[in-house]
């Protein structure tokens, strides 16, 4: 069926080329044109996928990651995240997983065996220094943290065993600025395959592979869903040898996201830009304010000035968002737990990226297996959320005066 006034595939992928970021936002993983002029593409779900005839169910048994094959494999549905993710992450192809750590697990997996050995930086997400240590070491895989400011601690510790060099920038605790281009140029000369989880920059502030980074991974239960309801996980790759492996390890360890969770990450997708500009103002206005409080030791906020790390934001990044930290002034943990639990805006809870603002109490030292942690007040991290942000200030502000 033909619908007039709408473009065809060929001008849209021409247009989505042209465009700049936020609008290959409203563009990319939709074919209104192939469905009846909707404009969102429709939710499949489905297990069983049927055929016409045994030639074309042995046509897809030999190409089964080109189109609906199985439900697990994925839907249109799945397919049009993936294609739209893979546009704006300038990658080859894009897998979705079922959660942002099952894009992490199941990269790593990918490309690691018995001996085997992996480089992780010691900042990352602590549920992926938990899967490599409690998960890779018990299969007999070597793996070593290195600190991500310091480049010669990761060049020390590769080894001629050494698969993969994993990295998170910013990390998302502390917020250390890796230096990416080195450590890609590093892994290339070693023959070593690089993943950066780039969950708190996305997409639309920061392209790993276009600095060289063989797979980027986001979670995208954050930003790209933005409401707090979704788990997802979404890996891209730089090239079809890459694409294959991590797709043949997703579909035989059986994990399949759900396709209405896909829909809603797409449709989050829409709304990226204007939400992340919103976090982004609001937190570099109560960062700022934080660094004048009396109370307030350091703020860890990659896109301050004073930050020691913001040359290299500035470097790699062309915005920032609404997660960062702060460390209070040294004093009892009862009293910092009280000045939190008196919050009515900032909620207490995991995760990060919706549209609520968040705080969380975090311990950095008890994490950390290489990189110093020094500091000794009480780190606090928050995620400013899509609330007005005088009002955010004057709660903290009144929680501070406890």
């Amino acid at each position: 069926m033909m619908v007039p006034g709408l473009i065809g595939e060929l001008e849209r992928i021409a247009l989505v080329k042209e465009t700049k970021k936020e609008t290959k936002l409203s563009l990319v993983g939709r074919k209104p044109f192939e469905n009846y002029g909707i404009v969102n593409p429709p939710i499949y779900r489905t297990s069983t996928v049927l055929f016409k005839n045994t030639k074309e169910l042995e046509k897809a048994m030999s190409n089964k990651f080109n189109q609906v094959y199985y439900g697990r494999y994925g839907t249109p549905t799945t397919f049009a995240l993936e294609d739209a993710i893979a546009e704006i992450e300038n990658g080859y192809r894009t897998i979705a997983t079922s959660s942002g750590l099952s894009s992490i697990s199941i990269s790593l997996l990918s490309f690691l065996s018995k001996g085997d050995h992996c480089l992780i930086s010691d900042c990352v997400y602590n549920p992926t220094k938990k899967f490599a240590i409690k998960i890779l070491n018990k299969f007999g895989v070597k793996v070593d943290f290195y600190d991500p400011l310091n480049i010669s601690s990761l060049k020390k510790n590769i080894q001629s065993k050494t698969k993969i060099i994993f990295m998170e920038s910013p990390s998302s605790l502390t917020f250390e600025i890796e230096e990416i281009e080195e450590i890609t140029k590093l892994a290339k000369k070693n023959k070593i395959v690089t993943m950066l989880d780039n969950s708190w920059a996305t997409p639309l502030y920061f392209t790993p592979i276009n600095e060289g980074v063989d797979v980027s991974i986001l979670a995208a239960t954050k930003y790209i869903s933005g409401h707090a309801d979704v788990m997802l996980g979404l890996i891209t790759v730089k090239n079809i040898n890459l694409f294959n492996q991590i797709k043949n390890t997703a579909v035989t360890l059986g994990d399949s996201p759900g396709p209405e969770e896909c829909y809603l990450a797409l449709r989050g997708l829409r709304t990226l830009s204007s939400r992340l500009e919103h976090h982004r103002s609001g937190a570099l206005k109560i960062a700022r304010w934080l660094q004048n409080n009396d109370k307030v030791s350091r703020v860890l906020h990659p896109a301050l000035p004073k930050n020691p790390n913001y040359e290299l934001w500035n470097k790699y990044f062309t915005g920032s968002t609404g997660l960062f930290s702060f460390i209070l002034k040294e004093q009892s943990k009862i009293k910092v737990f009280k000045m939190i639990d008196s919050l009515k805006l900032f909620k207490l809870g995991f995760s990060w990226g919706g549209y609520e603002s968040l705080i969380l109490p975090v311990f950095p030292k008890i994490e950390r297996k290489v990189a110093k942690w020094n500091e000794k007040g009480i780190l606090l991290r928050i995620h400013v959320g899509l609330e007005n942000i005088d009002d955010l200030i004057n709660d903290l502000s009144t929680a501070f005066k406890l």
